[in-house]
């Protein structure tokens, strides 16, 4: 099965930069499906309104009772394999773009991870375990309604209107697209509430009346040479930029957010009394990542995507901040951009991104990845 996948990713990924020929492909794998047959023969681009060109969206409306009537929902249902909470948060933001521009409810539905699933609890929307839904719409009433739209990545959804991760140009975000990120994040998204006032509660307690340079220092599995990933930043360099924002904003302390425990005896080994960062946080010891494994500690599941969480809200809520091409550091940008606040510096360290190395759509790779990470657990159980 794993060979048959391989195959699959392999001519895919040769057909991906010729249009005409993926064009082909999927003409012919659809043909047979009468509901492919029915909607190519109904199919009329319209180009022009009152003299004008516009931009057509061909999008399929299915009915699933008779709930809503007048309104039009979109329905997110997704599934982030092996996807970092930050990346999943970024691309509801580009979908909450589509159905704001439309005028469209809508409503996610975020059934499976690799990393968060938390069986302990009731709820399976790993979405509510985190946030509120936008328009406050279940998932179960949503599905008797009777004008629903199921999501999908396409241009006709909206999915290359703004930036996402997983595409081609990944990693390439613009002062534009942090914008309307910043404005989605601003109008649809709100926590959870016990967990908002937790997170708020932390925050408090962590950040006093000092001026505080946020940090956020990508690490663990940055490290291994994944194909469009930028090359990671070392701890070096990291801290090199950090004594140059201090100066700058006239810091006192360091508040710093990592992944990666060897980062972590660094920083504090460089700024002890001065440095601030969360204790109850699971990270790596090498290239694992570290969401990745079983850790024995209760709702450990649901916990890692809490911390991550806290760590972007705290990061948003300091002076000025350091950082790398990574998605915590995009998704702090655009939490203070929410909040109408600006840092007083933001100094992204500039890495390149790889154009060769590990494929991760590829199931043969992640297998290799998961080798790895799994002999390090080994490793680790061994010494405790």
């Amino acid at each position: 099965m794993k060979i048959l996948e391989h195959l699959l990713v392999s001519i895919r990924r040769v057909v991906e930069k010729r249009p005409f020929f993926k064009c082909c492909l999927k003409f012919i794998y659809r043909l047979p499906h009468k509901e492919f047959q029915e909607y190519v023969a109904r199919y009329i681009p319209t180009k022009y309104v009152d003299g004008k060109t516009i931009i057509t969206r061909n999008l399929s409306v299915v009915t699933l009772g008779q709930k809503n009537p007048n309104r039009v929902i979109l329905l997110t249902e997704r599934n982030s394999g092996s996807g970092g909470f930050c990346a999943e948060w970024i691309y509801w933001l580009n979908r909450l773009n589509f159905s704001d521009q439309m005028g469209f409810l809508h409503c996610f539905n975020w059934t499976n991870s690799q990393f968060f699933v938390e069986k302990s609890m009731k709820n399976k929307n790993i979405f509510e375990h985190y946030f509120e839904q936008p328009y406050g719409l279940e998932v179960k009433d949503v599905k008797q309604s009777k004008h629903v739209i199921i999501d999908k990545n396409s241009i006709d959804y909206g999915y290359y209107d703004v930036f996402a991760p997983g595409r081609d140009d990944d990693y390439m975000i613009t002062d534009d697209d942090f914008y309307r990120l910043s404005q989605m994040q601003k109008k649809y998204i709100r926590l959870e509430e016990k967990l908002k006032e937790e997170i708020e509660r932390d925050i408090s307690r962590m950040i006093d009346s000092n001026k505080i340079l946020a940090v956020h220092a990508r690490g663990a599995d940055a490290q291994v040479n994944y194909k469009n990933h930028p090359i990671p930043i070392g701890v070096d360099k990291y801290i090199e930029e950090t004594e140059k924002s201090i100066e700058l904003i006239g810091a006192n302390k360091v508040f710093l957010a990592t992944d990666d425990n060897n980062i972590l005896k660094a920083f504090i080994e460089k700024y002890q009394e001065r440095l601030i960062y969360y204790k109850d946080v699971e990270r790596s010891d090498g290239l694992r990542m570290s969401c990745y494994g079983e850790i024995q500690r209760k709702q450990h599941h649901y916990r890692l995507g809490k911390e991550i969480i806290k760590d972007v809200y705290t990061l948003a809520a300091c002076d000025g901040l350091v950082c790398s091409a990574s998605y915590v550091s995009y998704m702090a940008r655009i939490v203070k951009m929410a909040s109408g606040k600006s840092y007083q510096t933001i100094n992204s360290i500039s890495s390149t991104k790889r154009t060769k190395g590990m494929n991760l759509t590829d199931p043969l790779t992640i297998k290799k990845v998961e080798t790895i990470w799994n002999q390090e657990l080994k490793i680790a159980k061994k010494e405790k």
